[in-house]
Formats: C-alpha cells, structure tokens, sequence
C-alpha cells in the first residue's frame, strides 16, 4: 500500500521522434515553477537517464487525493519543473507537472540535437539558453 502523500515521476527521455532512447540525460526536478528573479526552487532529484532513455522512477510530496473529494480547493495535485539535458542536445524545461497522491505520472520527454540545425560544436548556445520551456497542458 503506498503511503499517504506520496506520488510518483517517470520520465522517458527520446529523440528522433521518439525512436530512440537517450543514455546520459540529466533529469533536475525542482519543488516549484521558476520564478521571474531566475529562481528554480529547491533541487529535489537529479538523476541520469539508463540505456532505455528511463530515469529512475522518483517518490514526490504529493496533496491528499482526498481534497478532490472537498468543494473548493483548487488542486489536489502537487506541480514540480523537471529540467532535462545533455550535451549535443537543446535541453527542455517542464514547467506545473502535476504528481498526484498514489499515481505515477509519466513525463515523456523529446530531446532535439543541436547539430540538426546545423550547429558547430563552438555555436552551442549557453546552457542557461539552451532550455525551452513547455507548459503541461494535460491537466
């Protein structure tokens, strides 16, 4: 029985339209969406994705499942950024990823290379550029 509290991140990092897995992505999750003073919040995880393009799976705070059931709160889910990279590739920045009590989100993730644009190696934009956020619309 899970506890109380407690929900689950998967995340699935790909590339080629998600033909093929990505060894070596760093997979940061942070405890709130960044602000705009450039602040990320805390660093909860930072994990490497496996041969299979998989990060670890990871055990997040979670609200009650039990406020869906009381008129008038807002959400009964907790929102994390998860920020994925690795090098030769634009990293990505999901912002408001909704972990519910008990369940286990699935965050797939699609890295596109930098060299596909036609890039050199001295052209790689900084890492703090290299991010592009996408808003979590599944909710």
């Amino acid at each position: 029985m899970e506890q109380e509290g407690i929900g689950f991140l998967e995340v699935d990092v790909k590339t080629a339209n998600g033909a093929l897995p990505i060894e070596g992505a760093y997979v940061n999750v942070y405890d709130y969406a960044p602000r705009q003073d450039g602040d990320k919040g805390a660093l909860l995880f930072s994990v490497v994705t496996g041969a299979d393009g998989k990060a670890p799976k990871l055990a997040l705070s979670a609200k009650n499942k039990g406020l869906s059931m009381t008129p008038g709160n807002e959400n009964p889910f907790t929102v994390y950024t998860v920020n994925v990279e690795r090098d030769g590739y634009y990293g990505n920045q999901y912002i408001n990823v909704p972990i519910f009590q008990g369940i286990t989100s699935l965050q797939p993730v699609e890295l596109i290379p930098i060299s596909e644009y036609g890039h050199s190696d001295d052209d790689y934009p900084s890492p703090e550029k290299r991010y592009v956020e996408i808003p979590n619309t599944r909710l």
